[in-house]
């Protein structure tokens, strides 16, 4: 009988390679241990561990699926780094976001994707994961092509104003499509 090999999770040490990491984990079946460090206190933990989270999401979505709920509730933190934010979005760009949670997650996106004080990466990721859920409510992509037409017009840096008019011209091909 062949024994595991110890692997030793140490997110104090900036020194390691988060694909690498995410593989090892999932190979060995250590995604608790990983998420228990992506929700501790320490906001350098938390935010290095998560990092890793979403390279596990995008090599094993359905290993990550468990924790959903856990990562969406984890915004109503006020305490949350800004780095962690933008990894559980990252994660619901590609993942759908569970229906008793759209709501909250719109609702919060829409604020990421509005406050010009987000990092730039929290609100273009915010503003695909409301594209994400508005898909089937022409109401709702209505009121996002709003936002994002002001969104483009005012101040804003290239990194946002591209998102939003590639959105938008998702929106339209949509609305042509659904004929809407």
């Amino acid at each position: 009988m062949s024994k595991k090999p110890e692997i030793i999770l140490d997110f104090n040490n900036r020194n390691f390679k988060a694909p690498v990491l995410a593989k090892t984990i999932l190979d060995n079946d250590l995604v608790n241990e990983l998420m228990a460090f992506a929700f501790d206190k320490d906001q350098l933990v938390s935010n290095r561990a998560m990092w890793v989270v979403t390279h596990c999401a995008s090599i094993d979505p359905e290993r990550i699926k468990p924790f959903h709920t856990k990562l969406i509730t984890h915004l109503k933190d006020k305490e949350i780094h800004s780095g962690v934010v933008r990894s559980i979005l990252h994660i619901f760009q590609k993942q759908p976001v569970p229906k008793k949670w759209e709501s909250f997650v719109l609702d919060k996106c829409f604020e990421y994707a509005q406050n010009p004080s987000e990092p730039i990466a929290v609100r273009a990721f915010a503003m695909t994961v409301i594209y994400n859920i508005s898909t089937p409510y022409p109401e709702l992509l209505l009121e996002l092509s709003v936002v994002l037409s002001h969104l483009i017009t005012v101040d804003e840096s290239a990194g946002i104003k591209a998102r939003a008019r590639n959105i938008l011209k998702d929106i339209a091909k949509l609305k042509f499509k659904q004929q809407w």
